[in-house]
């Protein structure tokens, strides 16, 4: 085997792993948090307005931090990335002793929940510079990427099912989550080690945030990064209170939202391939932005499946084939993939604190419906306007 196929193979093998757990973890971890500040105030809004606080705290730690340790590559790559799946392992085990014995009870909960929060936000500040020069050193895609995508597609049941049913079951999912990301990180140690340079200051890398030939990607990413917070967290919250609060009925939601888009997104590329519109940004925006509006019509289980789907299998189009810094990455032979990782990352991190102050503000001062409401529709303007600014950012990069 070629040092080139056993670092694909490490990695492939790291990020099924480390896929797998955040399946489970990265959705209910904020949706446990919820339910822990619901149950301690008794009040929705504060819950609601607290984690979402709380989430948009992690993230402004990525945001700051992220030109830091962008830095610490030159220490090694491979130590940038074992300590960042490291830390992000730590963050859900100390989650987790919240409901080890009669930890609910402590003072200390409201501790535990900061520290996740915290390791969090600079678990993902290590992690995504250093992975994504890994990747840019020839990983190429598995064969097998169908089958891990299934598989990582019934985790969700799997978790739902295993916090609900068990003793102690929280605590099982969150420790399994902390355990299996731990796991993941053994395999890194396969790959060599290399150093690469990070060459802006912290100063630097904020101009390039803010310099004018970059505002179409910046604001590209910054949009991608208001739907991400949409899609993965305050849409989590909402189904889980549309579905009576249960942990169980979340789980199944999303696995089968997973497993039937992958056919959704085969249907959807065939017809609008045959339609010859899958290149047409009016008609890919109208279908994301339609995606999300339909969710503010959902109340039930069904139809909770339904707009998830629809949007999932409309998803698959919305993009046209190109990072927005990619062609300056492959002409410079990938030197500056750490610096511009950097700002992409500064960029999500932004648009996702953006949009949780907004719900936050909506939530305290009116009633969580309407910041529900809100927030989606700011969804829907962001993912209709990044179908544009991708194209846009395609022509600029070349």
């Amino acid at each position: 085997m070629t040092p080139d196929s056993t670092r694909a193979r490490a990695l492939f093998l790291h990020r099924f792993i480390l896929r797998s757990a955040l399946s489970a973890g990265g959705i209910f971890a904020w949706v446990i948090i919820f339910r822990l500040f619901f149950i301690e105030t008794g009040n929705l809004e504060y819950a609601l307005a607290g984690v979402g606080i709380l989430y948009a705290l992690s993230h402004a730690i990525t945001f700051i931090l992220t030109p830091l340790t962008g830095a610490a590559l030159r220490f090694g790559v491979r130590r940038a990335l074992v300590f960042g799946t490291i830390l992000q392992g730590t963050s859900f085990t100390i989650l987790s002793f919240i409901f080890l014995g009669d930890a609910a009870s402590r003072e200390y909960v409201f501790f535990m929940i900061a520290t996740f929060v915290i390791l969090h936000g600079l678990a993902r500040a290590l992690y995504w510079i250093p992975y994504r020069t890994e990747e840019a050193q020839g990983i190429a895609r598995s064969p097998a990427m169908l089958v891990t995508e299934m598989v990582i597609a019934l985790i969700p049941a799997l978790a739902g099912y295993l916090g609900t049913t068990l003793d102690h079951g929280i605590y099982v999912l969150l420790i399994g989550v902390a355990l299996s990301i731990l796991l993941s990180a053994t395999f890194l140690f396969r790959i060599p080690e290399s150093h690469e340079p990070y060459v802006w200051s912290y100063g630097q890398t904020l101009a390039q945030l803010l310099a004018r030939r970059n505002h179409s990607a910046v604001g590209l990413f910054i949009f991608d990064g208001m739907q991400g917070a949409a899609l993965l967290f305050l849409w989590p919250l909402a189904a889980f209170l549309i579905l009576g609060e249960s942990f169980q009925a979340l789980g199944a939601v999303l696995t089968a939202t997973l497993c039937i888009a992958f056919l959704g997104r085969w249907i959807a590329r065939r017809v609008m391939r045959r339609l010859r519109v899958s290149q047409s940004p009016y008609v890919i925006a109208s279908i994301v932005f339609s995606s999300w509006l339909f969710r503010l019509a959902a109340g039930t289980p069904l139809q909770l499946l339904a707009v998830d789907v629809y949007y999932h299998s409309g998803n698959a189009t919305r993009r046209f084939s190109i990072d927005a810094f990619a062609h300056e990455q492959i002409a410079d032979g990938g030197h500056f993939v750490d610096e511009f990782t950097a700002v992409k990352e500064m960029s999500l991190a932004l648009g996702r604190i953006l949009i949780c102050a907004l719900f936050c503000m909506l939530v305290l001062c009116t009633s969580e419906a309407l910041a529900f409401a809100a927030a989606i529709l700011v969804a829907a303007i962001s993912g209709a306007a990044s179908v544009f600014l991708a194209q846009k950012a395609a022509r600029e990069a070349f």
